[in-house]
């Protein structure tokens, strides 16, 4: 368990938050490249860390990411007119461009000078597979852009999505970074039943974890008949991200992987986005869409929700699958958006099962104190040229003896 001091720690993340100030140092998510793909198209409304932001494309094909009051009167910029490099906000005709500098206020006197003392707050951003990221922490301290394999795939090799999660980021984290979920909540066939893969026959798996610069990584080791075991390793880089390895016996997901972004929309919701990407072959989004569960509003919101309690079916557990419920996405979200937008890790009984879990929080826990108490940030935001393309989930056999560290060597570079 956590104490109710480091919850909140954890959980926290608006402006002047540890929290709040250690992920605003990362290069973050902030919505996607298709949301804002016209130029002088309609302004997107992005909450982010607790701030109300509005992106748009301007007219040169440029991306703004402003703050979404407009600093006159505070309209909402969400509302303004995209023309001619700008924003122009419809209450007083005050235009803003993709800097956040004030370019034009028509209704002030001729000759006047304000529009040249006049700036909102504006974020830089990067476009890099399929989503606009942001850096929103001190500008003179940017850091170099975490260049991940799954940015740079040939197109229709990734494919992206985006769907809001209800509840705090860290429970989503955390979701997905223990082993013996997969085999319990994923599980394709009912309790008793033999399973199909072997983190279904095995839910219990000796858990190994490596702290790194860039977080963590962690194996799920899990004894096989013939003396050898199977692994599992994920990486969890800071400060929400995860790594998930491919089932390498499965026809379809055999050569594909995941990345997810858990990004904090504010303390008690986040912006679950997931890469699929395959270096073999293009990813089926189609199949993705179904497999997941996936059926979003305009809003990226999830149809099937907490407010349907996920459309369980009880009589699917009696003879289908585990769960009862339908899609990968959406088991994902119900058992950890039932625990409360913020759960209070106070009352927690923690088991062998979790140790990974403990692993990450430590890591993100450290560097936010550390942030907070000294200045220093961690390595992965302040050195330059960290091989980011080398972090893959993997799975595989290891014969007796072997030890999965070896088998899947970290780079120098993020060894701790």
């Amino acid at each position: 368990m956590l104490s109710a001091e480091d919850n909140a720690l954890l959980t926290q993340v608006g402006p002047g938050t540890p929290m709040g100030d250690l992920m605003r140092r990362f290069w973050i998510p902030a919505c996607l490249s298709a949301e804002v793909a016209e130029k002088d198209g309609t302004p997107v409304r992005v909450l982010l860390l607790g701030e109300r932001l509005v992106a748009f494309r301007d007219s040169e094909g440029r991306i703004g990411l402003l703050d979404e009051l407009c600093p006159h009167r505070r309209t909402s910029l969400a509302l303004a007119a995209n023309e001619k490099c700008g924003l122009r906000c419809l209450y007083h005709g005050w235009k803003f461009d993709v800097e956040g500098k004030c370019v034009d206020t028509p209704a002030e006197p001729p000759g006047s000078t304000l529009k040249d003392r006049v700036r909102t707050k504006a974020y830089p951003t990067v476009e890099k597979g399929g989503v606009v990221w942001t850096y929103m922490g001190p500008p003179e301290h940017k850091p170099p852009f975490p260049d991940y394999e799954w940015l740079n795939m040939p197109e229709g090799h990734c494919e992206v999505f985006k769907v809001q999660e209800d509840c705090n980021y860290a429970q989503a984290v955390e979701g997905t970074i223990d082993t013996a979920h997969a085999g319990c909540l994923h599980r394709s066939v009912r309790w008793h039943d033999p399973g199909a893969l072997p983190h279904e026959r095995v839910l219990y798996a000796k858990i190994d974890v490596e702290y790194t610069k860039y977080g963590i990584r962690y194996a799920g080791l899990r004894d096989l008949p013939d003396s050898r075991q199977y692994a599992r390793v994920t990486l969890a880089p800071l400060p929400f991200y995860t790594i998930i390895p491919p089932d390498t016996g499965d026809p379809v997901r055999g050569s594909r992987r995941m990345a997810n972004a858990f990004v904090p929309r504010d303390d008690g919701s986040t912006w679950h986005m997931q890469w699929f990407f395959d270096t073999t072959k293009k990813v089926d989004r189609e199949f993705r869409l179904k497999e997941g569960g996936i059926d979003l509003d305009a809003d990226y919101r999830k149809k099937v929700s907490i407010d349907t309690w996920y459309n369980q079916d009880r009589k699917m557990m009696k003879e289908v699958n585990f769960s009862g419920l339908t899609g990968i996405l959406v088991q994902d979200h119900a058992v950890v958006e039932t625990q409360g937008r913020i759960t209070d890790r106070t009352m927690e009984h923690l088991a062998a099962s979790d140790v990974a879990v403990v692993a990450w929080r430590r890591a993100l826990l450290k560097a936010a104190k550390t942030l907070r108490e000294t200045g220093e940030l961690p390595a992965m935001v302040r050195e330059e040229g960290l091989p980011w393309g080398a972090l893959k989930g993997a799975e595989f056999k290891l014969d007796a003896g072997q030890n999965w560290k070896e088998f899947l060597p970290i780079e120098p570079q993020f060894k701790a």
